[in-house]
């Protein structure tokens, strides 16, 4: 059979906060075949091009794409290879969404502990950035959970990875933005689903200050704990809130067949879908009457409820796409922060003054607890792990800027994956060890074959 391919020569792409423009080409192989990429090689890159690989296109950093970089799309690569019912492994092309890979398990009576909350995200895209779930205190980022890779780099053929099979380069793409390689597929640890349901507990939390203490103890006891909190509120109401506390429960409901149900394998939601109207809809006032609302709906809802594990895992996929259509052409920040918990008062404190003399709508804030040692370029660390979403405008970019400088002062991690414009000196300062990533990774693809604009920004 003849491989065939699809090549687009003038993409123009777009980071999903729409902080990012940039013109290049797209190569989309029209199958799940290896040969598709050997043609790719051939016939487009000649092998000295700068290329980088596509996932579901999600990124807010720009990590996919780049001016004059050959992306390569790998969304035709989506077949579940393997299930090993004695180990629990699971090989997955990288291709493959969240919503394969819990449709599959879910059959089983399997699922992955560490996700994101979004199941168009593919593998490749969760191994290259790292991600962490809705409990990274007790189950650590989504790399514990991958036992081994198989990567393509033209220069090295196909690679197996894993920690101990050139574990240099296992390390060097769990969480290495895509610079290491292709990912072709990966074998995953699953685990026995406890039940398919979850009970669903809001605690009220008046006072933010309280977070850090309550945050630890909901992970360490819970199988998942986040909270939510108001920023548009002012005075002693300022960041009040509740903690949303999960936990597997066994019980007899008819929410059983319900969690049975397939999720779909297509969402809409992506950077180019997400612009909406030319106008974005949020502002300060409009923002601190749905926080009003939502906030009292959940506060003062504290019975527990019972959910299908699926719902609680992924996001309503409606309210997230009318989230985000809502900032408009425009776009929107996001601050992705692990705040040391003896600075986390302070850390409040500073955003608490910079808001009250500012205008700036804060459509999202959100903790959850965090633990490990950082590493390379990878998010991890001790402490809280702060997400603010906010209008792209002239105060929001004031207050990028801002947190920049409460990074450098209070030694805050920022997650590079999450902020488009992310300074380098900035990077610098919070990853000790930008140096040695840098290296290791020169010293791997020595003719910097893989690039991104994210690259080329932080001059990896």
């Amino acid at each position: 059979m003849i491989s065939t391919f699809v090549l687009d020569s003038q993409v123009d792409f777009v980071s999903f906060d729409g902080g990012v423009l940039a013109r290049g080409q797209l190569a989309k192989p029209s199958q799940s075949a290896l040969r598709e990429l050997s043609d790719i090689e051939e016939k487009v890159l000649s092998g000295k091009k700068a290329r980088i690989t596509r996932g579901a296109g999600l990124s807010c950093a720009a990590s996919n794409f780049g001016d004059g970089i050959t992306t390569v799309d790998n969304s035709r690569f989506t077949e579940i290879l393997e299930f090993d019912s004695e180990s629990g492994l699971l090989e997955v092309q990288a291709g493959s969404t969240l919503a394969h890979i819990h449709n599959y398990l879910s059959e089983i009576g399997r699922y992955l502990v560490v996700q994101p909350d979004y199941p168009a995200i593919t593998l490749g895209g969760c191994i290259a950035v790292d991600v962490h779930g809705k409990n990274q205190l007790k189950d650590g980022n989504f790399r514990h959970q991958v036992h081994s890779l198989k990567l393509f780099h033209p220069s090295r053929g196909i690679v197996s990875a894993s920690r101990a099979i050139n574990n240099d380069i296992f390390e060097l793409t769990c969480g290495g933005y895509g610079l290491t390689g292709h990912i072709i597929s990966a074998k995953l640890q699953t685990k026995a689903l406890p039940s398919p349901l979850m009970a669903l507990y809001r605690v009220p939390v008046d006072d933010i200050l309280t977070m850090p203490e309550l945050l630890v103890t909901a992970a360490e006891e819970c199988d998942y704990a986040v909270s939510w909190h108001d920023f548009s509120a002012r005075g002693a109401a300022f960041g009040r809130g509740f903690l949303l506390i999960g936990k597997f429960v066994s019980a007899q409901y008819d929410l059983r067949k319900a969690s049975k149900s397939a999720l779909p394998l297509y969402w809409p939601l992506d950077s180019h879908s997400r612009k909406g109207v030319d106008l974005a809809l949020y502002s300060l006032p409009f923002n601190r009457l749905v926080n009003v609302l939502y906030g009292g709906c959940n506060r003062f809802n504290t019975e527990p409820a019972l959910s299908a594990v699926k719902d609680c895992l992924f996001s309503d996929r409606k309210k997230r796409e009318l989230y985000y259509k809502m900032f408009g052409r425009a776009g929107f920040h996001e601050s992705e922060l692990i705040v040391p918990a003896e600075q986390f008062s302070l850390f409040i404190k500073s955003i608490e003054n910079w808001l009250d003399k500012n205008e700036l709508a804060v459509t999202l804030a959100s903790a959850k607890a965090f633990r490990g040692s950082q590493s390379l370029l990878r998010f991890e660390g001790e402490g809280v792990c702060f997400t603010l979403n906010f209008p792209r405008c002239a105060a929001g970019n004031s207050f990028m800027q801002y947190l920049d400088a409460l990074i450098l002062e209070l030694g805050l991690t920022p997650y590079i994956v999450r902020d488009s414009r992310l300074p380098l000196s900035v990077v610098t300062h919070a990853y000790p060890h930008y140096d040695d990533f840098k290296g290791r990774l020169r010293q791997y693809d020595r003719e910097r074959l893989y690039r991104s604009q994210l690259s080329n920004r932080l001059g990896l």
